[in-house]
Order: C-alpha cells, then sequence, then structure tokens
C-alpha cells in the first residue's frame, strides 16, 4: 500500500469538498464551496477542468453524477440539474426559504439513485438549525431528521442497510437503519466517538469490507473506523490540515480521493501542511464502495 499521499491537483481550494467518482466516464467530480466551482478530474489526462458559477451563487455544497447525463449540484438551498453539453442548469428543488442563512452541505446517491443531502449555517454558531434531507427520483423532497449543526459525512454499510451521518459538531459518528425500499432512516445510534483533539468530523466513505473512512477537518488525516465495534483502525496522514472528503475511485475502486481546504489557516499552517486545498490521492489495499448516480 502507499504510504505517502499523491498530490493530484494543489488547487489551494477555500474550501474543497464533495469529491464523487464517476465510473462511467472515470472522472472524479469535487466542488470548492465558497467560490462555487465544480470541478472535473480526469486521472488519465491529469486535468482539472473548473466550471466557475460564482456569478451566480455565493456556495455549492456539493456534486453527483446523474444517470441520463449531466450533474445533480446544490447551490446555497437548492438542489439543480447541470447539463454538460448546454453549459446551462435548470433548479429542481428548494428547502428552507425561511433560513436564509443555511446552505447545502455533503450529499451523496444511494443505491436506488434518490439523492440525500443536508443543510448546514453558512457561518455556524453552534445552532442545530441544520437538516437531512431525501430527493426522490421524482425530484419531490422530504425530511429524514432535523436537529444538525454541520450535516455531513454521508456513507451506506455493503448491504445498504444500515446509514451513517456525522454532524461536524458532535464527536460521535451516528448510525441508522436504512430502509432502502422507501428510503427512510430511523434508530439513531452513535457508531464510534472521536479521540479528543484529533479534529472534527468532516466527510466519509465506506470500503467494502464494511469500514467507514472518515477525513478530520483539523487533523491533517483520513482514518478507518470499524463502525460495528467503535474501534479506530488505521489513520493515514495527509501534508493538508483540514481534509474535508475520501471518496474510492480508480478501476480497481482502491484509489483513495480525498479533498481539503484552506479556508481561514494560518501562516504557520501552511508552512506545516504545504498543500491545504489541494486534491489528493492514496492507494489502498482496499476496494471501496461506488459512487451512485442519480436516477433522474
Amino acid at each position: 500500500m502507499q504510504t505517502n499521499p499523491e498530490i493530484l491537483v494543489d488547487q489551494k481550494a477555500l474550501t474543497g469538498e464533495g469529491p464523487s467518482w464517476d465510473a462511467r466516464y472515470k472522472v472524479l467530480y469535487w466542488v470548492d464551496i465558497p467560490r462555487s466551482i465544480i470541478y472535473v478530474y480526469n486521472p488519465a489526462t491529469r486535468q482539472n477542468q473548473g466550471i466557475d458559477l460564482s456569478k451566480d451563487f455565493s456556495s455549492i455544497g456539493t456534486v453527483v453524477a446523474c444517470k441520463n447525463g449531466g450533474l445533480l449540484f446544490t447551490p446555497e438551498r437548492k438542489i439543480a440539474h447541470f447539463d454538460f453539453e448546454k453549459l446551462t442548469y435548470q433548479f429542481l428543488a428548494e428547502v428552507e426559504e425561511d433560513l436564509p442563512g443555511n446552505r447545502f452541505n455533503d450529499g451523496k446517491c444511494d443505491p436506488y439513485g434518490r439523492f440525500l443531502t443536508g443543510t448546514m449555517q453558512n457561518a455556524p454558531d453552534g445552532t442545530p438549525s441544520g437538516s437531512l434531507y431525501i430527493m426522490e427520483r421524482d425530484t419531490k423532497v422530504r425530511k429524514l431528521l432535523d436537529g444538525l449543526v454541520i450535516s455531513n459525512g454521508l456513507g451506506w454499510s455493503p448491504d445498504y442497510r444500515t446509514f451513517y451521518l456525522a454532524d461536524s459538531f458532535s464527536k460521535d459518528v451516528w448510525a441508522f437503519d436504512y430502509d432502502l425500499e422507501h428510503g427512510n432512516i430511523s434508530r439513531q445510534r452513535t457508531a464510534f466517538t472521536l479521540q479528543e483533539g484529533s479534529g472534527v468530523a468532516d466527510g466519509l466513505t465506506t470500503d467494502t469490507d464494511g469500514m467507514l473512512w472518515l477525513a478530520l477537518w483539523d487533523g491533517a488525516c483520513v482514518q478507518r473506523w470499524d463502525p460495528r465495534s467503535g474501534e479506530l483502525l488505521s489513520t493515514y496522514p495527509f501534508p493538508a490540515k483540514r481534509t474535508t472528503c475520501p471518496v474510492f475511485g480508480g478501476e480497481a475502486m482502491n484509489e483513495l480521493y480525498v479533498t481539503s481546504a484552506g479556508v481561514g489557516l494560518q501562516d504557520s499552517d501552511w508552512q506545516a501542511y504545504p498543500y491545504n486545498g489541494a486534491l489528493m490521492r492514496l492507494k489502498t489495499e482496499f476496494t471501496g464502495m461506488p459512487s451512485f448516480r442519480f436516477e433522474d
């Protein structure tokens, strides 16, 4: 297994996030949230194409591929479809119109092609005004969970019967029973609790062994946890203080792509971690779970 992460793009993103692997086109989608840029990274050419939507939006939380082409993305509190050929977008839904200080954060599709995504305050102050939503394939949106501060880190177990969610305000990463047929969650419980001083729970993904890979904001690492026993298995350091989200990709689905953030860091942080805001990759001996498309 590769021990040192590879720096793919030294993008110096303010808040690089939302990586999603498109197995059909063999590219990685990711975003810079506050700059409202969608990136398409092609490992074959090592090119990182940017789609700048900052004239239209103040944030883009995450991005996923759609079965019928294009992307689903989350500008501010909206869910929209982006058409690559026409370079246009169409709004599909909006939430929390009574909470203009909120925005969407992390999001992913389940195996049935529904889109789950959560909200948070643009400037978090600890108020639990965030919620987790699900958008059905017919684009109807409903709330799954409220009372969140920073909805983050979504993932599923290999049998899709367990759903994982991190609230960055909590030291706990939660597990829920997942009803795949109906897209419902129930029986919230703690999968594991972060160690004091290790950093803040951010994005996560799962491998085919059922283990969780969690990026730690201010932790300069990705950790692999056993959510059944609550045991920390491994810690993989990265040269970015604010690692934000991991996802598996590549031909064999054993390459861990990791986004990071350069926002709000001191000069000393840049000296210690020169690749804040970079897109990075770690080749592992594990096989990751796929990124699912929205079944539009």
